[in-house]
Formats: structure tokens, C-alpha cells, sequence
């Protein structure tokens, strides 16, 4: 199953694309050069992470998967709250194409897994530097102002496979629990 978000941004993403400035770059160019990260070809490259037995739940595309696992990088969110900001966050809602939705764009265990086969597979350190490449082809920002804007993202732990990203309350759970 393919991503296929509009290319052109609405007028409602344009005012938040010129609202954001300094402080939005990353959100304002995954939304503006999400169809080139994710062409056709790389997400075929994901998609053949999975087997395809038709078996289970309808799957969410790969493509909005590793552009939430971007932003998650980013925003160093847990998975619960990644969840949540695909309801809550505009930027969030706007560079995952989900706009004005009230429902999640996918569940906490569908993105745990997607993470974590991504990392299997290798494709973590490739969505990255696929990242990278798109930016410096597109972007006028210098080299180094690309790479340290972008290094944020970069140096996640979740994308480099170190681990699953904890929910702060399901840790004290967990040490709670131990007691």
C-alpha cells in the first residue's frame, strides 16, 4: 500500500509553511518535499520489508510510517505521544497529510513494529540518508546549516536502533511493578 499525499501545498499549509520560519524548517520542508523523499521507487524499497500474504489487519503505508519515525526523531517523542500528535499537533498533522483528523493516523503497536523492522532491515540508516540527499538537492540552505538541522533528526536513537522509545508512564509502570 502506497502513501500517495497531494504534492501542492493548500492555502492552509501554506500560512502554516510561512508561520513557521526558523523554528519550523524541518516540518516545512518534510511537507514540501515529502513526495521526492518518498517516491515511488523508495517506497517500494520499504514496502518490501513486508511479506505480502494478504494476512491481518490493513496495513498503514509504509511511507507515513517513516515519515512519522522522522518526526519522531526530531520531536525525541515517545511512540504513545507520536500517536497523539497526529491528532493534536498541526505540524504534525500537516507534513503527515492528516489535517483536521480526530482519530490517530496509526496505532502505537503498528508504529513500534514499523520501527522495528525498519531498523532489521537496514532501512533506518537508508531513510536517513535518502533524507539528507533530498535536502541537499533541494533546499538553498548551506551544507552545514543543512546538516546540523537535520542532525537532530539524525542522532535518535529510535532511527539508529539503540531502542524502543519508552513511554515515561509505562517505564514507572513497569519500575512500580518491580517494587
Amino acid at each position: 500500500m502506497r502513501w500517495r499525499p497531494p504534492e501542492p501545498l493548500s492555502e492552509q499549509e501554506k500560512q502554516f509553511v510561512k508561520r513557521m520560519g526558523r523554528k519550523g524548517k524541518l516540518f516545512a520542508f518534510l511537507r514540501q518535499h515529502r513526495h521526492e523523499l518518498l517516491d515511488e521507487a523508495f517506497q517500494e524499497e520499504l514496502e518490501g520489508m513486508y511479506r505480502d500474504t494478504g494476512a491481518g489487519k490493513t496495513p498503514v503505508p509504509p511511507g507515513l510510517m517513516a515519515m512519522a519515525t522522522l518526526l519522531q526523531g526530531y520531536l525525541g517523542a515517545s511512540d504513545a505521544t507520536m500517536v497523539e500528535l497526529t491528532v493534536f499537533d498541526l505540524r504534525v498533522q500537516m507534513v503527515l497529510d492528516c489535517l483536521g483528523q480526530t482519530e490517530p493516523a496509526f496505532s502505537q503497536g503498528a508504529f513500534y513494529d514499523f520501527r522495528h523492522r525498519l531498523i532489521r532491515k537496514h532501512m533506518d540508516q537508508r531513510l536517513l540518508e535518502r533524507t539528507v540527499e533530498v535536502a541537499h538537492q533541494r533546499m538553498s540552505w548551506e551544507a552545514r546549516q543543512t546538516k546540523s538541522l537535520l542532525k537532530v533528526a539524525i542522532d535518535s536513537k529510535p532511527l539508529e536502533g539503540a531502542g524502543r522509545v519508552e513511554d515515561t508512564i509505562n517505564l514507572l509502570a513497569m519500575q512500580r511493578a518491580r517494587w
